[in-house]
């Protein structure tokens, strides 16, 4: 599991010093708001420094509470979904899309081509059950059913695998 944390600073200043530490995600409320003096619903704080995989998701003024749930939101994803995140998000607009859609999305991570794909399908797919092993073997057009699927689907090719996207 990739690294999550956030440097957090106070707005208020104790003293002369400005408070600021490290979270790991999920954020304790009650332990930010001991550390920190402030409350998780105030804007008496901002994030300074992220180390997070959905990064671009979280601004400065960013809540505890939407921090909590982008952080929820990414570990619902199968591992090969958070590995390939930032693949995915050329194909979809945000964290949430992706979370909405995960469920939908089909992972074929040993798949290096779309006729690795149709391998894949041919063997779990139901409709193809009454085929015989010598006739999947000698006389099933894998690239032809490639370029069909390819043609009438929607697919992400990345280094780990291939991926079945919602149209």
């Amino acid at each position: 599991m990739q690294e999550t944390r956030v440097l957090v600073e106070t707005g208020r200043t104790t003293g002369e010093e400005t408070m600021s530490y490290w979270f790991d995600l999920p954020i304790d409320v009650a332990e930010f708001e001991e550390k920190l003096g402030v409350g998780a619903e105030s804007r008496d704080y901002r994030i300074i420094e992220k180390v997070l995989p959905f990064a671009d998701e979280v601004h400065e003024h960013t809540s505890v509470y939407q921090l909590n749930e982008f952080d929820f939101m990414y570990r619902q994803l199968v591992a090969d979904m958070q590995e390939e995140y930032p693949m995915l998000l050329t194909v979809f607009e945000n964290l949430e899309a992706l979370y909405i859609c995960r469920n939908v999305i089909t992972v074929y991570p040993d798949c290096k081509s779309m006729i690795d794909v149709a391998r894949q399908k041919l063997m779990n797919d139901p409709t193809f059950k009454h085929l015989s092993e010598d006739c999947q073997e000698y006389y099933f057009d894998y690239e032809a059913y490639a370029n069909h699927l390819q043609e009438h689907g929607k697919f992400l090719q990345t280094e780990h695998g291939i991926f079945e996207l919602p149209e």
